[in-house]
């Protein structure tokens, strides 16, 4: 049944019948449904805008899972290049001394990758800097693998020879020592202790009671052993493989030039022959005719942890 509507008539104080024609209930049909539509359209905007669907949720979930494997995976690469500096360091400053080998160019340790293109069908991925700068740095460490896995086969190939060479490099303490404060003048520039100047000290000075006993720190043949100026009495010991090694302000020379020697054979005594302020031996390493820290060879002598502190006691003095 239809409804009917009526209309107040001020004029005659009575109700009009109001017929209604099908174009305005058509009309007014439209109008509303136009309404709802409208009102469903925003609601449905805001309630998309405010409540994430079930997918979305998954999304969001597995987007953050992925954010956080990326950053353990980040952490892990940043621990694992510093092993990686590590034992690089350890290569150049201990592996490759011990055998006279120059050390990995730096260029060759540390490639670099330029430009964009090489992670170019990366940057479409969702959080792409990231992905491109993980990616990166494990292809940089791949590399630096790569350096060092053939560092370690020409150290192999050294090996083959290990027992003469390991005989012949200078790989003890030439004197016996109690307390790490007889390392009394380390290797490097110095001020001079009777000149007073500001010079290169070429070698390691370790003081000890005269006539101490000193000890050849390799096999080798004896060059010199004589009088050299400030040296004083002076020994030079010829290693082969590049090696030398030199004893100064000997108080007794024991051993004669053209002489077999081998490691630890007392080959002299403590003094103070020379420019010297007091007995000690004054210790030098010469690699391929020119100085070398010698508290690096005293690796066959000294415990990791006493080898370290040594070897800072001797750049640092």
């Amino acid at each position: 049944m239809s409804k009917i509507f009526y209309q107040f008539n001020q004029t005659t104080l009575t109700y009009d019948r109001i017929y209604v024609s099908l174009s305005q209930k058509i009309w007014v049909v439209f109008k509303q449904l136009i309404i709802g539509i409208g009102v469903g359209v925003l609601l449905f905007g805001i309630a998309t805008y405010a409540f994430d669907s079930p997918h979305e949720k998954q999304l969001k979930k597995d987007n953050k899972l992925l954010l956080t494997q990326y950053e353990v995976l980040k952490r892990r690469i940043a621990e694992n290049e510093k092993i990686l500096s590590d034992l690089q360091q350890r290569d150049d400053l201990l592996y490759r001394a011990i055998f006279n080998a120059d050390p990995i160019p730096e260029a060759i340790r540390r490639p670099g990758f330029g430009g964009t293109n090489r992670y170019e069908n990366l940057m479409d991925m969702p959080n792409s800097d990231l992905v491109i700068a993980t990616t990166r740095s494990l292809d940089i460490m791949t590399k630096e693998l790569y350096a060092q896995s053939n560092s370690y086969d020409e150290l192999i190939g050294l090996i083959k020879n290990k027992d003469e060479r390991m005989k012949s490099i200078p790989a003890i303490v030439p004197i016996s020592v109690k307390d790490k404060k007889q390392y009394s003048s380390g290797f490097g520039m110095r001020i001079h202790p009777l000149f007073g100047d500001w010079r290169m000290h070429t070698g390691l000075d370790i003081t000890a009671d005269a006539g101490t006993p000193i000890h050849a720190t390799g096999d080798g043949v004896v060059e010199a052993a004589s009088w050299e100026g400030g040296y004083g009495n002076r020994i030079l010991i010829n290693h082969g493989f590049g090696y030398e090694s030199l004893y100064g302000h000997c108080k007794d020379m024991l051993v004669r030039p053209g002489q077999k020697v081998v490691r630890g054979q007392v080959i002299g005594t403590v003094g103070m022959t020379g420019i010297a302020s007091g007995n000690h031996v004054h210790y030098e390493v010469l690699v391929k005719g020119k100085w070398d820290n010698p508290a690096k060879y005293f690796f066959m002598d000294l415990s990791p942890q006493d080898y370290d502190e040594v070897l800072y006691i001797s750049e640092n003095r």
